[in-house]
């Protein structure tokens, strides 16, 4: 039966009787959350509801962590639930109750919770601020602060010995200690009063709600329903945590897909500038299953699941090849350097993750079609947010094919979005087409801050009655630095770039060159000069980058497939 306490809820998560299912996510909580939680507590604050999911079912499931280190990335261990083991699994509440457990019996970082005892004093405190100084500790550095007051006197005792005191006694304790540190009488009642809070807070079963599902055995809730409520109050009823559900249900039959999974990542965003997710390697061996990749559709299905779950470990090797291919052509060849740059998610890449894990030596020709595919996919956006479009483009043309289907992809981007050249291309993506100007973006080597902006002010050539198109075309734009940016106003730029702002320096021959740019480009009068010439010179670092001189890559736009492909095309489009 539950002890709805907290003692009693630290104590069955000691003995692994409240556990984690295999759907919850890591534990993400920073020590000023949980210096709030105690705060609440000692100052007799309802701390919020758990849910908990009592269950007698065979379930994959993982332990609540003893001690958090966040400086360790957590790696997940399962372990898989007897029948009829009356688990309780945590479907809400994960964060509260590992912070729980971290102050009151493990650590956090290595340290324990000190709590300072002569804190609690409302006076001059907004309601807002914690009351109670409670902090995670060395002994060495709670000894520290304690003899270094810095203004008011302070004392910091472990919680874990605090509330270890019997509350008939924490009266007696707290004087005895008050005689030992010769307190003042208004400091011996506060450190009394502290002392009283923390000896009975364990007590208290009404500071933290507990709600249990299928308390009852007699009347179970179906597995598809308890992991629809799981989704529901972690994400307000949206489809956003529908991968858990996927993960969890596959867990049953592949007991390592998660610390699998969790590798896998690690090592394909060792050492490169992205952050794959998950959910974007799951989806990739989805795809090499031929299968559904929107994990609502598959949750629904736990047959299919099932199935997924014995066939998708034997793609792991082939689709973490490709993972690590991807990511080398992305820096060496795309010499993309950014997570900035993928507009609209992931989801773009993953045509070109199945065709690496099918061909595994690519030729020179075949590299370069990967090249231009992944600039027209993520320059485009056609994938982004459009994963039925993607996965059937994907099954229809990627799958089998003998080499990268770079027609059949400008031919879809066409047809959407009436894109017919490089330039066109160019125009979609600002941050890409400036990324193709400077080679690869690497400006002080931190190409998430930087900020982009017009070369000639937008105001001036507004006012001036050009057009917008002709206003924001990628040639009148550059990147620059973020304090450089708050100084810029509508300065012409022969005179913004030789003085961008006090004690910044000036704009270098080197640093125009790196932006394909020359002095005089930026003289008054030149701006249509300089759309046309900077324009042609980016283009032309396209073709560098890129491989195909311009014409040739225009060509891919203007070849059009034959009627009934097109019919096949759009038909899967829309399923």
């Amino acid at each position: 039966m539950l002890d709805p306490t907290l003692y009693g809820l630290l104590t069955q998560i000691e003995n692994d009787e409240i556990v984690l299912p295999a759907m919850q996510r890591p534990f993400v909580w920073k020590e000023d959350r949980i210096y709030r939680l105690i705060d609440s507590l000692l100052r007799g604050f309802p701390i919020g509801a758990v849910m908990l999911w009592r269950t007698q079912t065979v379930q994959r499931f993982r332990r609540l962590p003893r001690d958090v280190d966040v400086e360790v990335p957590q790696v997940f261990t399962f372990e898989t639930s007897e029948e009829r083991s009356n688990k309780y699994l945590v479907l809400d509440g994960q964060q509260r109750l590992t912070s729980l457990y971290a102050a009151f019996k493990g650590t956090y970082n290595h340290k324990q919770l000190y709590v300072d005892v002569l804190s609690g004093d409302s006076e001059d405190k907004d309601p807002g601020n914690e009351y109670f100084d409670g902090r995670f500790l060395s002994h060495s550095q709670a000894i520290e602060l304690s003899e270094k007051p810095n203004g008011r006197r302070r004392h910091f005792l472990p919680i874990q010995t605090l509330i270890s005191i019997n509350p008939v006694h924490a009266a007696s304790s707290a004087h005895k200690k008050a005689l030992e540190l010769k307190l003042t009488p208004e400091e011996t009642e506060r450190i009394t009063d502290i002392y009283i809070r923390c000896a009975t807070i364990l007590g208290n079963s009404k500071s933290l709600q507990v709600i249990t599902v299928d308390e009852d055995p007699s009347n179970q809730t179906p597995i598809e329903e308890v992991l629809e409520i799981f989704v529901r109050i972690n994400s307000g009823g949206l489809v956003l945590l529908k991968s858990d559900l996927l993960m969890s249900l596959l867990d049953l039959k592949w007991n390592d897909i998660q610390p699998e999974l969790q590798d896998l990542v690690r090592e394909i965003n060792a050492s490169k500038p992205f952050g794959f997710t998950r959910d974007d390697v799951l989806k990739s061996l989805l795809l090499a299953e031929g299968a559904e990749t929107r994990f609502d559709r598959l949750v629904v299905n736990r047959k299919q699941v099932e199935e997924l779950a014995e066939s998708l470990p034997s793609h792991m090797p082939s689709v973490r090849r490709a993972w690590l291919m991807l990511g080398c052509i992305l820096t060496d060849n795309c010499r993309i350097y950014s997570e900035r740059f993928f507009r609209g998610g992931h989801n773009a890449l993953l045509p070109f993750v199945l065709y690496l894990s099918e061909n595994e030596m690519l030729s020179n020709e075949d590299r370069r079609r990967v090249v231009i595919g992944v600039y027209v996919a993520i320059m485009s956006g056609i994938f982004g947010g459009a994963e039925a479009r993607m996965g059937s483009f994907t099954k229809k043309h990627v799958s089998g094919a003998d080499g990268f289907p770079l027609r059949q992809l400008t031919q879809l981007v066409k047809r959407n979005y009436g894109i017919e050249s490089l330039d066109d291309l160019l125009r979609r993506h600002l941050d890409l087409a400036l990324n193709i100007a400077h080679g690869g973006i690497t400006l002080d080597r931190n190409p998430e801050e930087l900020q982009r902006d017009h070369i000639f002010p937008r105001s001036k050539l507004e006012k001036a009655g050009y057009p917008y198109e002709t206003v924001n075309h990628y040639a009148n734009f550059h990147f620059l630095r973020g304090h450089d940016n708050l100084n810029k106003l509508d300065k012409d730029p022969h005179l913004w770039f030789k003085n961008p702002g006090k004690k910044l320096p000036p704009y270098t021959d080197r640093d125009l060159e790196e932006r394909l740019l020359t002095w005089k480009d930026l003289e008054p009068g030149n701006f249509e000069k300089m759309l046309r010439d900077r324009g042609q010179r980016i283009r032309k670092k396209a073709e560098v980058i890129l491989g195909l001189p311009e014409e040739q890559i225009t060509d891919f736009f203007e070849k059009e497939l034959g009627d009934r492909e097109i019919e096949q095309s759009d038909a899967l489009d829309r399923e």
